[in-house]
């Protein structure tokens, strides 16, 4: 059955500040992004009872304050793509841009749109979140580090370099303990994550971050999941001119992992491997080859959860 909400209340979130209009009073307020600003707008909400929808864009985790306390209080919240939204915007004339208009339009978005809900996530499962963020900031500090490494010519700046990374490493191993340890002491997430493994070139790492990211996985067709990660092929075709088709948008976190995942596919793989070999034999370029092998993989994976069925090459049908 489908929610009738009476009122909307769209967020512009920033690092520092969360613009909120309100479509039943048409206010517009802003407040700082921290817990405890929250919760005190939080008791103001609570007393007006009438069902209501918190909209947000995603903003790379400055929504997370925010969707913890709307999920503490049980009230219904959606953390909307970015891209569609303004597009949104642009359909109804709305070309104007600052943080209050962007707060009222995004709660008009929500009202004409009705997006899909934010599931409140288990304390294992906002934990294991918390983790693998966590492990994907160390990996890019890692990263920053070796490049810097790479450059020094100074013996004692690379010492000092050379410790940072010792210790990001030492880092990376503790918080891939703990997520193996959040992962395994959960029943559904450690029965997702064996059917996971069991593919070829999935490794741990790509397991954490879909369990983490990606819990829609096997509830959805090979289309949504694949638009869902910003891997479908999208059709920009008018009259008789054929454009060339795209991927863009999606959920970057899990496609990042998702293209590391491809490229082992395409090595230990039979599957993955041969499909990637056909496509570069009909000319196609290589990186349009691994990203046919990303969104192939990943709807293989899809199957997989929904059927509950391990990794089987013989009789495992991606189509589906």
């Amino acid at each position: 059955m489908t929610t009738v909400y009476k009122r909307f209340i769209g967020v512009d979130v920033a690092s520092r500040k969360l613009d909120l209009f309100d479509s039943v009073s048409t206010e517009h307020q802003m407040i700082d992004n921290t817990p405890e600003a929250i919760n005190a707008w939080m008791k103001h909400l609570r007393r007006k009872r009438v069902k209501t929808i918190v909209v947000m864009e995603a903003t790379g985790g400055y929504e997370s304050n925010l969707v913890d306390a709307l999920h503490e209080a049980d009230i219904d919240c959606s953390v909307c793509n970015p891209a569609q939204v303004r597009s949104f915007a642009k359909g109804i004339g709305l070309i104007e841009k600052n943080d209050p208009i962007d707060a009222r339009m995004i709660a008009r978005f929500g009202e004409v749109v009705t997006p899909k809900l934010r599931e409140k996530p288990s304390p294992e499962e906002r934990k294991l979140k918390a983790l693998v963020h966590r492990r994907d900031q160390v990996l890019s500090q890692q990263s920053a580090e070796r490049n810097r490494l790479a450059q020094a010519r100074d013996e004692e700046v690379r010492e000092v370099i050379q410790e940072a990374l010792d210790f990001y490493k030492r880092q990376i191993v503790g918080i891939e303990k703990k997520i193996a340890s959040v992962i395994d002491a959960s029943g559904p997430m450690s029965e997702r994550s064996a059917l996971l493994s069991s593919c070829p070139g999935v490794g741990t790492a790509t397991v954490a971050m879909f369990l983490a990211e990606l819990p829609e996985l096997g509830s959805l067709n090979r289309g949504q999941i694949a638009k869902l990660v910003g891997v479908a092929p999208i059709v920009r075709d008018s009259g008789q001119k054929e454009g060339k088709r795209s991927t863009f948008a999606g959920r970057s976190l899990v496609r990042k992992v998702l293209y590391m995942a491809a490229l082992v596919a395409t090595r230990h793989n039979s599957i993955m491997k041969a499909f990637y070999q056909r496509l570069l034999a009909k000319g196609k370029p290589p990186k349009v080859a691994i990203v046919a092998v990303m969104r192939k993989l990943l709807v293989t994976l899809n199957v997989m959860v929904r059927e509950g069925t391990p990794w089987r090459e013989p009789t495992l049908d991606p189509a589906a």
